[in-house]
């Protein structure tokens, strides 16, 4: 049981050979000090980035997310942060984030979308055909079906140094009791971090 959920063995197995992919992957990139696009790239003409990221929150037994919209130009569209539930897995917690961006971008009809997450195995579960096999299929399942209104949309894995607005959207999130979102401005929180990617 897990969560009130009645897991399969395929289901158990998997989790557990995720959290050792992930681990190793960590320790991997840790020991050759991998960077991965350490500079946020603003998206082509034409189109918007949505940057994402959970943080989990043990002392309040609670996690917060963070998600930002910029065009081009490098023009935040919005940014929000939102206390979630606790949330002891990390990669739940990255895919609400993902999950919650998605639904904010929906209404603005979007033609072309780019997602960008720090979390790797995240993003390569959500880049596999077929329905996935892990504890959080029904999660997937939903962010593939809203993926699906955009004429046209990516999702890639950018490292921590190029996703800071979004991380520190995140940890705000520790303050809130309800979703702050701030449209067509920047927020205290991540002044600094937009500055970072702007002047880098």
């Amino acid at each position: 049981m897990f969560g009130n959920n009645l897991l399969t063995t395929d289901q158990v197995i998997q989790h557990a050979l995720t959290l050792y992919q992930e681990h190793t992957a960590v320790h991997e990139a840790q020991q050759r000090k991998q960077k991965y696009s350490c500079k946020w790239q603003p998206p082509p003409v034409g189109s918007l980035k949505l940057n994402v990221d959970g943080a989990t929150f043990s002392d309040q037994c609670r996690s917060g997310i963070g998600v930002v919209l910029r065009d081009d130009k490098g023009k935040v569209t919005f940014a929000a942060s939102k206390p979630e539930d606790a949330i002891a897995d990390p990669m739940e917690i990255e895919l609400i984030a993902i999950l919650r961006g998605i639904q904010l971008c929906i209404p603005l009809g979007i033609v072309e979308l780019q997602i960008e997450s720090d979390a790797l195995l995240v993003i390569e579960e959500l880049k596999k055909d077929g329905k996935s096999s892990t504890l959080w299929s029904s999660l997937i399942h939903e962010i593939k079906t809203l993926l699906s209104s955009f004429p046209a949309w990516s999702i890639q894995y950018r490292g921590r140094e190029s996703n800071g607005v979004a991380h520190n959207l995140a940890k705000f999130a520790w303050h809130l009791d309800d979703i702050a979102l701030w449209w067509d401005v920047i927020p205290e929180c991540i002044s600094h971090a937009i500055w970072v990617d702007s002047s880098l």
